[in-house]
């Protein structure tokens, strides 16, 4: 059957309709494993409100952290957390790489007239993420109610804007790892000490060796998409930069990760093979 042709704007709105299906099949995924879905939550709601434990048995030793008080520390947490739920829920491909290329999937995908990445990407949500990522929206909401924040358009439009760049610049730097399985059987025991750097940024930078402030602002960006982003909405005089640089961020380290992936893809020589 031959692909019928679309220009830009119709291609784009194929794939985002595309997308919407991926996205409803996990939707009833989430129904159909009602049991799993709740554990899920109660995991995710569990694992958050450990740390919001510790932060609070933190503070009643200390008045504030490297000059940030307790529910901005509670807040730069809950934003870093929602963006990491994001990333596990929407966009776990790089996990699911390896499999893929094992049972001979991608192989499939491969023939298909819709890129490879799109597909991998499509199938790949994590269950797990749901329950973390209604935790941090609502421990973002507990923290920016006691800071008596302003909510205007222009700030929710950038909350999530940083939110999805966040998760996108977690899946660029987690999928130019994986993209080392088109070479090597196995790349878990380096992809996951790379995601657990991630849990630093959801604290202030300021309280890290400068060592490592570099490592995860300009080799490994995490910080660009959660701890900046949140401290530019805390303390805007202070972060300027942000408003624009935080999305700039995510479009170069994914433009550059494309590459990555389209030189790795272009040396697959199949599962058989």
């Amino acid at each position: 059957m031959q692909v019928p042709k679309r220009n830009m704007a119709q291609q784009l709105l194929y794939l985002i309709g595309l997308y919407g299906q991926y996205l409803k099949v996990y939707g009833k995924t989430l129904l159909e494993y009602r049991a799993d879905t709740i554990i899920a939550v109660i995991a995710g709601i569990v694992a958050q409100g450990s740390t919001l434990v510790f932060l609070t048995v933190i503070f009643q030793r200390i008045p504030s952290l490297a000059d940030w008080s307790f529910y901005e520390l509670v807040f730069i947490f809950g934003l870093a957390a929602t963006g990491k739920a994001l990333n596990q829920t929407l966009l776990n491909a790089p996990f699911s790489l390896t499999g893929y290329i094992r049972r001979g999937q991608l192989d499939i995908m491969m023939i298909r007239p819709v890129g490879v990445l799109f597909q991998a990407t499509g199938n790949s949500q994590e269950l797990n993420g749901v329950g973390q990522l209604v935790t941090g929206v609502i421990v973002m909401g507990y923290a920016a109610g006691h800071l008596e924040m302003q909510w205007t358009v222009g700030t929710v439009a950038y909350v999530i804007i940083a939110l999805f760049s966040s998760a996108i610049i977690q899946f660029a730097i987690l999928l130019t790892i994986s993209v080392l399985t088109f070479w090597v059987q196995e790349v878990r025991s380096l992809i996951y000490p790379i995601t657990w750097l991630y849990d630093f940024t959801r604290y202030p930078l300021e309280i890290f060796h400068p060592l490592l402030r570099g490592l995860l602002t300009y080799v490994i960006p995490y910080a660009v998409g959660s701890f900046f982003p949140a401290a530019f909405l805390l303390r805007p005089e202070q972060y300027p930069w942000a408003v624009w640089g935080v999305p700039a961020a995510a479009v170069v380290v994914m433009s550059l990760t494309y590459c990555v992936w389209s030189f790795g893809l272009r040396r697959y020589s199949s599962a058989a093979g």
